[in-house]
Parts: C-alpha cells; sequence; structure tokens
C-alpha cells in the first residue's frame, strides 16, 4: 500500500498533535471539538481516512490525494444550488464555460481539466483556489490550520484577552461542534467580571442582534475606532 511522503506524513502529524495539545488546554478531546465531516467537505478526503490519521494510522496515497475526477464527483455530490438541489450537468457547464459533454467526461473520468477550467470550477462551487491541484497533505494541513486558529480562538476567549475575540464575529459562525464551542465561550466571558460594565452588554447584545452583513459592517467600523485591527493581527 503505498503511504504519503515521509515529510508531507511528519507535517500532518505534527499538526494534528498540535491540535491535540490545544484540545487538551481546553480540557477537551480531539473527537470532542473537531468536525471530522467539516475536513472532509473542505479537502474530499474521505472523513474515515481522516479520523485513521488523527488515530495515527496508517493512509494510504489514494486515500490521501483524491484524483481530479474523485474531487470533481465530490463537489457535485456535496455542494447544492440556491435552492438546495444539486447542480445540473447544464449548469455547471455553463458556469465553468464549456459544453455539456465535457463536464459528463469529467465526471466519469474521460477527460481532465486544464488549468483555466479547473480554476472556473472552483469559482463556480465555491472552493478555495488550488483545490483541484493541491496535493492531499497540503489541503489537509490548511483545514487543519484553519481548526487550530479556531481553538486558539477559544483559548483566548477563555483567558483574559476577549476584546480581541469579540470583533471576530465571523468565527462564531455555522452549527458545527467548535462554532458551537466558540459561541458558548464568548458568552461565558461576556458574562464575566470582565463584562460587567452594563454599557459592554448592551452593545454586545445590540450587535449580536444584527443582521449577518450589517454585523461584520459594525465590527469594522468599531475595530477601526478602537484601533484593534493592528494589534489583533499580532496577537496570536
Amino acid at each position: 500500500m503505498n503511504t504519503p511522503h515521509p515529510s508531507e506524513e511528519r507535517d500532518v502529524k505534527a499538526a494534528i498533535e498540535t491540535l491535540r495539545g490545544q484540545a487538551a488546554g481546553l480540557g477537551s478531546t480531539l473527537d470532542e471539538l473537531i468536525n471530522f465531516e467539516r475536513i472532509t467537505h473542505l479537502t474530499s478526503i474521505p472523513e474515515e481516512a481522516v479520523r485513521r490519521l488523527f488515530a495515527g494510522e496508517d493512509v494510504s496515497d489514494a486515500e490521501l490525494n483524491p484524483s481530479f475526477t474523485e474531487r470533481l464527483r465530490f463537489l457535485h455530490e456535496t455542494r447544492r444550488g440556491p435552492g438546495g438541489e444539486k447542480y445540473r450537468i447544464s449548469e455547471i457547464a455553463e458556469g465553468a464555460r464549456v459544453s455539456k459533454e465535457s463536464v459528463s467526461k469529467m465526471l466519469n473520468g474521460t477527460r481532465k481539466a486544464g488549468l483555466d477550467v479547473g480554476a472556473a470550477l472552483e469559482r463556480f462551487f465555491g472552493v478555495a483556489p488550488g483545490y483541484f491541484t493541491m496535493s492531499g497533505p497540503d489541503a489537509l494541513l490548511a483545514a487543519l490550520a484553519e481548526m487550530g486558529e479556531s481553538l486558539n480562538y477559544i483559548a483566548l476567549l477563555k483567558g483574559r484577552r476577549v476584546e480581541h475575540l469579540a470583533l471576530r464575529g465571523n468565527l462564531t459562525a455555522g452549527d458545527d461542534r467548535l462554532a458551537r464551542e466558540l459561541r458558548h465561550a464568548l458568552q461565558n466571558a461576556l458574562e464575566s467580571e470582565q463584562a460587567e460594565d452594563s454599557e459592554i452588554r448592551e452593545i454586545t447584545a445590540t450587535v449580536r442582534a444584527l443582521p449577518e452583513g450589517r454585523r461584520t459592517s459594525v465590527l469594522g467600523i468599531i475595530r477601526n475606532v478602537l484601533g484593534l485591527a493592528e494589534s489583533d493581527g499580532n496577537s496570536t
């Protein structure tokens, strides 16, 4: 069975161990905090393979590096249009500016996409640039970095530096376990002695009640007014 390149395997294992240490610092385990389904959603690496990696087991190169066809099929199966339905071949073709026949051949594995078509498909499905060309380990490391960032924010929220995290409303969006943990930590922090001031509670409640788009704008204004943009970026 083929395995990933040793250096890539070490990088992934090191990233997982870093996450494990972060979770332990929060008094939790990775199974309690990490959304394995989301990692698969971001990388197209099968969830079962991701779980084996986290368990320290071997994963084959074929599992860790899905082919172009496998990645495209995965996007076709998991991404949905505005109406919640799978995209039709014609919609994909229009989005990538190729023929329906070309899309069908790419999905059945008899044709691969060039760089321009691949980039168009990435934009259509709303995935990160390089989704089709990035190696599996690199895609996995990017997803793990996102998880690590969120765990770091949870740790900060549970500490003494709430002001830097209150401005990151987008990090508490969503319904996965990390997002719920973030919201819970933010609520606890804001209800602690650091947020006894009634004006702070009033501002917090007002911002929370805003629609997402308005909230993002308001948070940006607050960040600029308080001069926290630079310190926020240097606080990690």
